[in-house]
């Protein structure tokens, strides 16, 4: 195996270059005397980048309430030093790459670079010990070797790439394979580019593979958010361990609390979004983070449950087996299937004991608009709530089932129309009276009723009639104007 050579790649002009508009900020960065009317000379020369500049000043991103109308004031307002970063980052972002390395996605490469940039900016603005606009260069270009071996030696770089897509670390097998890795080829093209040792000072500890007893805030940072980037960038299933791995680490390594990292994850996910739209990088939907733990809680759940059925002897193994068959998982109510059941035997039993049966057939008003708004999370949270409604005041005189999605029915053995009336009358003003509170917003919540109630031998009805009855009543409840009963 010969090592990949940088000094090589460079001799034999195969390395990347920065747009020429980036070459010239790069000189004027190195400059002291750098003036806001050069700076301001010089950006204007690109009209795309002078177009996202300004865009990004007038941007909630930033957030300075920015309302200028041209460039010299935009670089006036976040002074020489901002201005040379933010150019710097986003003429870079722009410049375009030939495909040539078949398993190395350019456009994948630049997301999961802008979720490490905008990750990097907001920790590094949280604890205030390093500039968030160096940190978000620092993010954006910290994996750049990617795109040197990927770019220049396309060839060596392809079998690096699948041998990396079967297992291992791609570093790991880089070294194998070249001899070096991308983060030292990248280190080397930033000190060559003459960036500032600001940024690839805090890169220069992770591409030397040594964990220093004592890591700089930079470097910590930068750690950090690569990881945070991973997770946020990654295309399939996002776990929450994954997300508990994040939240462990932010402690440890940075000591941001739980309390703080949660929401600041988000708003991560967020700006990456935000600037993924304002630069024209491709990026998906950010992790919902309250999906990710109810999956996690419905996991544990079953697993509890797994774990406690295990013991149990065969008899309480079959009942409890039996229940969990006849129970719907979300709403902790009986499901269809025990509804079908418990409807045939109740007719039944009425015939045979000359007795009444009320059936109430319930649905959720504009259910698919709390979905909509609110997200699907926040809908589940809806369901149970009218679910622990509908038992409380149910488990009297009957039971109370989901017979699917957002409707719902109550089946009453013995009671009078009137009372199965008054009951309707009861579960619909609860349920009005009691609106969800998820957070500090306030869900509004009604149901339409529909009742059937038969009596054996006066006025019998099979199950199927009874459903049908109570169906058409329903009907006649949305028709009128929702939250209401018909019988």
């Amino acid at each position: 195996m010969t090592k990949l050579s940088f000094p090589a790649l460079k001799a034999a002009n195969r390395l990347p270059s920065p747009p020429a508009v980036a070459m010239r900020i790069l000189k004027l960065v190195a400059s002291d005397d750098t003036t806001l009317d050069e700076l301001a000379h010089v950006i204007s020369a690109d009209p795309a980048l002078t177009a996202k500049i300004m865009k990004y000043l007038h941007s909630p991103l930033i957030g300075l309430g920015f309302h200028g109308t041209t460039l010299s004031e935009a670089v006036a307002r976040i002074g020489t030093r901002g201005a040379q970063l933010l150019a710097l980052s986003f003429s870079l972002v722009s410049q375009k790459h030939h495909q040539s390395c078949p398993s190395f996605n350019f456009a994948r490469f630049w997301s999961e670079s802008l979720a490490r940039a905008v990750a990097a900016r907001r920790l590094a603005a949280l604890n205030r010990q390093w500039d968030p606009e160096e940190a978000f260069i620092a993010g954006l270009v910290m994996r750049i070797g990617q795109l040197v071996l990927a770019t220049a030696v396309p060839a060596e770089y392809e079998p690096v790439l699948q041998a990396a897509a079967s297992g291992g670390s791609l570093e790991g097998q880089e070294r194998a394979m070249l001899g070096t890795d991308h983060l030292e080829i990248g280190l080397l093209l930033l000190k060559d580019w003459k960036l500032p040792e600001e940024v690839w000072g805090a890169v220069g500890p992770l591409a030397s593979g040594q964990e220093p007893a004592r890591a700089a805030h930079s470097v910590t940072v930068l750690r950090l958010a690569d990881r945070i980037a991973v997770f946020i960038a990654r295309e399939g299933q996002r776990e929450r361990r994954d997300m508990e791995a994040l939240v462990a680490l932010a402690a440890s390594s940075a000591q941001i609390e739980r309390d703080t990292f949660r929401p600041l994850l988000e708003q991560i996910g967020q700006d990456w979004t935000a600037y993924g739209e304002l630069l024209s990088i491709p990026t998906t939907e950010p992790p919902d983070l309250d999906a990710i733990e109810f999956e996690a809680e419905e996991q544990r759940t079953t697993l509890r449950l797994a774990a406690e059925i295990e013991v149990l002897n065969l008899r309480n193994e079959n009942q409890q087996l039996s229940d969990l068959a006849s129970r719907d998982r979300l709403t902790g109510l009986l499901n269809r299937g025990a509804f079908d059941e418990a409807l045939t035997a109740g007719t039944a039993a009425a015939a045979r004991g000359g007795q009444s049966l009320a059936l109430l057939m319930i649905d959720l008003d504009l259910f698919k608009g709390i979905n909509d708004r609110h997200g699907h999370p926040v809908g589940d949270a809806v369901l149970r709530h009218v679910a622990r409604i509908f038992h409380t005041y149910a488990k009297a005189p009957g039971e109370a089932f989901r017979y699917g999605g957002e409707e719902f029915a109550i089946l009453m053995a013995d009671v009078t129309r009137g009372d199965a009336l008054a009951l309707a009358e009861t579960v619909r003003q609860a349920v009005a009276n009691s609106p969800h509170l998820e957070g500090a917003r306030t869900i509004p919540i009604t149901v339409s009723i529909g009742l059937a109630w038969a009596r054996w031998p006066d006025q019998p009805a099979n199950p199927a009639a009874l459903v049908e009855t109570a169906d058409q009543r329903l009907y006649d409840a949305k028709r009128s104007g929702r939250n209401a009963c018909r019988h």
